[in-house]
């Protein structure tokens, strides 16, 4: 039975770093942002709201399939310390069953769609769409490889050129009238252009054979974080769902504001690097002292980018709305200032995952999240008396204790990884950022009594202000994650090492 290595040859460097890694992670993150947005608004242009509409009612019903799509096969593969050809070629055949009954019942279900929505048109549109999952078929195997090799420059050219495959299939049948078929033929090219990318790039050849124990071992991870997946995915819309049934619509639209901001440090930052640091930690899972490493400078460059950011859309938050979105937004600008800390806590808090999934304990993940979830709906349901400002209250509330918790336990995996360490390795971070957040304030102060209602003055003097005194604090006692975010950022490595003068600590 040959087995698969991706070890480099003594002597030979890896491909890619951690830090070139993450930024090819980003490039691909920005750039397809980028240019799903240049498309999307030529398509506004060229197709009326309701085609957008439609598809997005079909993609409520084939996104939570989807969940169940690849069994958790593709984080598997990066987690296993030594993989085989035989295992290989078994996982390849179950994913692509079970991704060909997840078409088969996205298909089926397809007429319900079309009931819960009370439009007939949505059925073949779901049914269409359910096509997807067969080049999802095809190409986890590949990805899951290249994942675990932090091949990331060629995923970001395989997920750039999905997106421009997009772009260039859905402009000209929206010109030539396809209406909502071109959002679907534009969603399947997509689809079907990164799984010829992925498998050009990595050109794997399924053989007929059965590996019963690693399969068992592979599906055993990969169900329990499929698991995990499903419960955190109703846990996360348990707020909407309160808010909107127990408030209304009006103050769901104030929430829902101010938790996409909320997001903003998670979506922008922490994805990128949790993204390439599973992967590194899967390779150091049975050295913990540089597992610990590798984590701790990991989340302090987190922090390091995130941390200021929220703080100062915290303290520039009334200006900020009245100069973006207007006055009938101000009642969102409490609840943005509310959540601002748990943007903070997210932004750290989705590399924990990491940390499980690297151990192979998916399973502990699963059951963390199956006690942390119903307490996080009780703490919305607890809230609504006070209105939704009393949700969001309790929800950060909830996620100061759960956050430690789960700290907690998922560094009792990893010697010589505590909270205690953790936070002692963000206190300059998190005092650089008190820094500047009291500077910001106080230019909000002066301004609202020498410039009243000048929000863009507000902004631009406070966000100055806030950036300089961070920058200051950070230079005079510079945290150990700063010349991490200075690679992470791709400072030349000679700038980058000059920022920080050797410490004892």
């Amino acid at each position: 039975m040959a087995t698969t290595t991706d070890n480099p040859k003594p002597g030979k460097k890896p491909k890619e770093d951690f830090y070139s890694s993450v930024r090819w992670s980003a490039f691909s993150k920005y750039g397809a942002q980028g240019m799903q947005f240049v498309i999307s608004m030529v398509l506004a242009r060229l197709l009326a709201p309701e085609y957008f509409g439609l598809l997005g009612m079909a993609t409520v019903i084939t996104g939570f399939v989807k969940l169940f799509k690849n069994l958790g096969i593709s984080s598997a593969i990066v987690q296993r310390k030594e993989l085989s050809d035989d295992l290989l070629s078994t996982l390849f055949w179950v994913n692509l069953g079970a991704c060909i009954l997840g078409g088969l019942v996205v298909v089926g279900i397809s007429p319900l769609a079309a009931w819960m929505y009370d439009d007939p048109r949505v059925t073949p549109i779901v049914a269409v769409l359910s096509v997807s999952f067969l080049f999802n078929g095809l190409s986890t195997i590949p990805t899951g490889l290249m994942t675990r090799q932090m091949e990331f420059k060629k995923l970001a050219i395989r997920e750039l050129g999905g997106v421009l495959v997009s772009g260039l299939t859905a402009i000209p049948l929206a010109y030539q009238g396809w209406g909502v078929w071109a959002l679907v033929a534009s969603t399947l090219a997509s689809s079907l252009a990164q799984t010829v990318l992925i498998n050009l790039a990595v050109p794997f050849r399924p053989r007929f054979v059965f590996d019963r124990q690693g399969l068992s071992e592979s599906l055993k991870f990969g169900l329990n974080l499929t698991g995990f997946n499903i419960f955190n995915y109703f846990a996360r819309n348990a707020d909407n769902f309160v808010i909107g049934v127990f408030l209304g619509p009006v103050a769901l639209g104030y929430y829902s504001l101010a938790y996409k901001l909320m997001l903003l440090p998670r979506d922008s930052v922490s994805k990128i690097v949790t993204r390439v640091l599973f992967p590194k930690l899967a390779k150091l899972q049975d050295d913990d002292e540089r597992l610990a490493d590798v984590y701790l400078r990991a989340t302090g460059a987190i922090a390091f980018i995130t941390f200021p950011l929220m703080a100062g859309l915290a303290v520039l938050a009334e200006p900020f709305v009245l100069l973006v979105l207007g006055e009938k937004w101000l009642p969102a600008v409490p609840l943005i200032q509310l959540l601002a800390p748990v943007g903070m806590l997210q932004s750290i808090g989705s590399t924990r995952g990491q940390v499980f999934l690297a151990k192979g304990r998916a399973d502990l993940m699963l059951k963390l999240n199956l006690v942390t979830s119903p307490l996080t709906v009780a703490g919305f349901l607890a809230g609504i008396p006070w209105g939704v400002q009393g949700v969001a209250v309790v929800y950060v509330l909830t996620n100061l204790i759960l956050q430690g918790v789960q700290f907690h336990i998922a560094f009792s995996l990893v010697d010589g990884l505590s909270l205690s360490r953790l936070i002692r390795h963000l206190a300059r971070t998190a005092m650089a950022t008190i820094a500047a957040t009291t500077a910001a304030f106080g230019v909000v102060l002066l301004t609202s009594i020498y410039w009243p209602g000048s929000s863009l003055a507000t902004i631009a003097i406070g966000g100055s202000v806030g950036a300089a005194a961070f920058s200051v604090f950070s230079l005079r006692y510079p945290p150990d994650a700063l010349k991490d975010a200075a690679q992470l950022i791709s400072l030349p490595r000679p700038v980058a090492t000059f920022l920080v003068r050797p410490q004892t600590r």
